[in-house]
């Protein structure tokens, strides 16, 4: 007897998929260990020994020796990636001590593992914890001794059991609740909508061009009715600054500094063709104010979000 076409059509699908290979498990690595030395190669084969099959993706091995702060800030662009991906965190300048080992899972479905010691604290504030847990070590690693390489022995194995183990953050240690997790002080921006301004602060050099990003986002430049196509007046480390806001840095000739909008959605200042951390002397904490000037650039000025909108 043949089968209706439908039917036919709908068994081949459920072949298909059925014999398609499931997803591999992806483990995201993001350390201050460089790339001078086997440090990363062995933290990979640490991954690999219990989660052979785990697409390895190194986000940065290049933070600055002991930036927590700045680890956790480049943290917050994890969500561009599949749900139920697992990030392996390890700037750890307390490595050796009493300090704790965590792993989380956030609301979006995202999966983290880091030295308690704030590395967390901005995917917290942006994705919402949903369960987290201090590391048992014992049971991660049995042959787990206190020493100078948790990255290798502790971290990255215990991504490899999350991501090979679907996710299972309750086998690797006792419950931790968030008011128990070492939080930074991540400073947030004051926006002034009725005098047209923002104070803020520069948060990060984005290497190797020079740019300072700050901790001003879309939204509040938004609040604050400063638009893109304004002439803004910026005052930061005792200068005062004028300069267009605008799309990229093309939107100004060679050599002149310029704000417009990063990659990560934030307020940030570049010099076209050139490096404004060094023109300006600028560092890394520097408070920043951010005026729309009162004589607005030609052209239609629109909302930050939907000039961006693709």
């Amino acid at each position: 007897m043949r089968l209706p076409i439908r039917n036919s059509l709908l068994i081949a699908v459920l072949l298909a998929v059925a014999a398609a290979p499931a997803a591999r498990p992806i483990v995201v690595l993001l350390t201050d260990y460089g790339l001078d030395t086997e440090a990363v190669g062995q933290c990979h084969g640490a991954i690999l020994r219990i989660a052979p099959d785990a697409a390895i993706v190194d986000l940065c091995h290049n933070v600055a020796p002991y930036d927590v702060r700045q680890a956790a800030l480049m943290l917050r662009g994890s969500a561009g990636f599949p749900a139920g991906t697992v990030f392996c965190a390890v700037v750890d300048p307390g490595v050796g001590t009493s300090r704790k080992a965590v792993a989380l899972r956030t609301k979006r479905g995202f999966y983290y593992v880091a030295p308690d010691n704030g590395t967390l604290s901005a995917v917290i504030d942006s994705q919402e914890l949903d369960k987290a847990c201090f590391i048992d070590e014992r049971r991660v690693n049995p042959d787990w001794r206190p020493g100078t390489f948790d990255g290798r022995d502790l971290f990255c194995p215990t991504a490899a059991m999350l991501a090979q183990g679907g996710g299972d953050i309750s086998r690797i240690g006792r419950p931790a609740r968030a008011d128990e997790l070492v939080r930074l002080d991540i400073p947030k921006p004051r926006v002034e909508p009725e005098k047209r301004a923002i104070a803020g602060a520069c948060i990060r050099t984005d290497k190797p061009y020079g740019n300072v990003w700050t901790n001003i986002s879309a939204d509040d430049l938004t609040s604050a009715g400063i638009a893109l196509g304004a002439q803004l007046d910026v005052r930061i480390s005792g200068r005062a600054l004028r300069m267009p806001f605008v799309v990229s840095f093309g939107g100004v000739p060679k050599g002149k500094p310029l704000a417009y909008i990063n990659s990560s959605g934030n307020f940030a200042l570049a010099v076209n063709e050139g490096d404004f951390s060094k023109t300006y002397d600028l560092r890394e904490d520097a408070a920043i104010i951010v005026r729309k000037m009162a004589t607005p650039a030609p052209g239609n000025q629109t909302p930050i979000l939907e000039s961006l909108r693709p």
